[in-house]
């Protein structure tokens, strides 16, 4: 009767929506606006940084970390594979039911943390300081981008904080979870979308939330459900 109803509960974990609503009531998320300072002021050396790096990192179109950065900007066709290398398979609804339900939940909630601060600075992206619209690694989001702030960046706000989570759904993978998870949020300098200073910010949003979310039981008990089902796919026999 157990296995039935994990059975169960697993098939309801597959068909969540993409959007489902996250662990942290609403409000009680950490907000970015209040524990993160202010984006870089144009005067400052970090500004000059910024800029530096944005102008080195150009030189990087048309290579492998372009195109990687490319398929790292499409949230929605891809996060299922954003870690499969570090992991070693994808995160599937229909053969990882329950980390899928786990992730699908969590964007929710490192959306809500980073949407302060960015609707408050509203800072402008770096192809759009520099003129060089069209000439980002995903031309086909840019119009939204221009329409959203730039910091913090909450593609690595998502990232790093799925990265921190998967290291503990498999903690054998810990260290290439999380240099995949850096190298996400590094992907959104090399695509020409955010500023270094943006992403070093996601960064940390990411952290808070994934700490956060440890005191929902809710999550708790999930996390554990997908550590019992990635745990299961691991000591699976291979195929012949």
């Amino acid at each position: 009767m157990k296995k039935l109803l994990l059975l169960l509960c697993l098939l309801c974990f597959a068909v969540l929506p993409a959007h489902a609503a996250g662990f942290i009531a609403p409000g009680d998320e950490p907000d970015s606006l209040v524990f993160l300072p202010p984006p870089p002021a144009p005067d400052s050396a970090e500004f000059l940084r910024d800029q530096a790096v944005y102008l080195q990192t150009r030189s990087l179109k048309g290579t492998e970390r372009w195109s990687q950065a490319a398929f790292d900007a499409d949230i929605e066709n891809n996060r299922q594979d954003f870690f499969k290398d570090a992991l070693g398979f994808s995160i599937d609804k229909q053969r990882t039911p329950a980390l899928y339900a786990l992730l699908s939940r969590v964007r929710a909630d490192f959306g809500a943390a980073a949407r302060s601060a960015k609707d408050r600075y509203r800072r402008v992206r770096p192809f759009m300081y520099f003129g060089q619209e069209g000439a980002t690694c995903a031309p086909v989001f840019e119009e939204e981008l221009k329409t959203n702030g730039s910091y913090p960046s909450g593609h690595t706000t998502l990232g790093w904080g799925m990265a921190l989570i998967l290291s503990e759904v498999l903690p054998a993978r810990k260290d290439d979870i999380l240099k995949r998870g850096y190298e996400y949020g590094m992907s959104r300098v090399v695509c020409g979308v955010h500023w270094q200073s943006d992403v070093d910010a996601g960064f940390l949003v990411g952290s808070a939330v994934a700490a956060q979310l440890h005191n929902s039981r809710e999550f708790q008990e999930l996390l554990r459900n997908a550590q019992a089902e990635v745990a299961a796919l691991q000591n699976a026999p291979k195929p012949q």
